[in-house]
C-alpha cells in the first residue's frame, strides 16, 4: 500500500508485530488485536494526546515519545476500549508511525488503515476515523505546528 508522502510502507519500514511475514497482503484483526492488547496495556508514552470519541461511545487516546531531536516518532502507546476492530486499528496505526518524522505521520489516513486490514465489515469501519483522529489529538500535543500547518494546506483533517 503507498502512503501519501510516497514509497512503499514495506520498504520503509521493519516488520512489527503484527505485520510480520505478510508478503504484501493487507492484515487480518486477529494479526494485530494480540500484539495491541499488550501495547493497550504498557504505562502512557512522555507526550500524551486527548481521547477521541465516536458516535457509538467508542474512544481512543494515543501517546507518543519522540527521538532524533523530537522529529522522529521513537514509539507510541495508545488506550482504546475494548473493540477488537478499534484495538487492532489503534495497534497498527502505531506500527506504521513508529520510525516515521512527524509529517509522515501525519498524512496516514483512515483509508490507508482500512486498506492495511483485510475483512473489517463496513460497518466497523469507521474505527479507523477515530483512530486517526486520536493519533492526531496525540501528534498535535507534539507542538511544534506540525499539524496547524499542514491543515493550512488542506494535508491534515481530525
Amino acid at each position: 500500500m503507498a502512503v501519501s508522502g510516497g514509497g512503499d510502507i514495506a520498504q520503509r519500514l521493519p516488520p512489527a508485530c503484527c505485520g510480520g511475514g505478510n508478503a504484501g497482503r493487507p492484515l487480518s484483526v486477529s494479526d494485530c488485536f494480540d500484539c495491541g492488547l499488550r501495547r493497550r496495556r504498557r504505562a502512557p508514552l512522555p507526550i500524551e494526546g486527548h481521547a477521541r470519541s465516536d458516535g457509538n461511545g467508542l474512544s481512543a487516546a494515543f501517546s507518543i515519545r519522540l527521538c532524533d531531536g523530537g522529529d522522529t516518532i521513537g514509539d507510541v502507546g495508545f488506550r482504546a476500549d475494548t473493540c477488537v476492530t478499534l484495538i487492532a486499528y489503534c495497534e497498527r496505526l502505531a506500527e506504521l508511525a513508529t520510525g516515521r518524522s512527524l509529517g509522515a505521520a501525519a498524512r496516514l489516513s483512515a483509508p490507508d488503515l482500512v486498506a492495511e486490514l483485510a475483512g473489517v465489515p463496513p460497518l466497523k469501519q469507521d474505527r479507523a476515523t477515530l483512530t486517526v483522529a486520536a493519533f492526531r489529538a496525540a501528534l498535535a500535543a507534539c507542538d511544534g505546528g506540525v499539524m496547524s500547518s499542514q491543515r493550512e494546506q488542506g494535508e491534515a483533517q481530525p
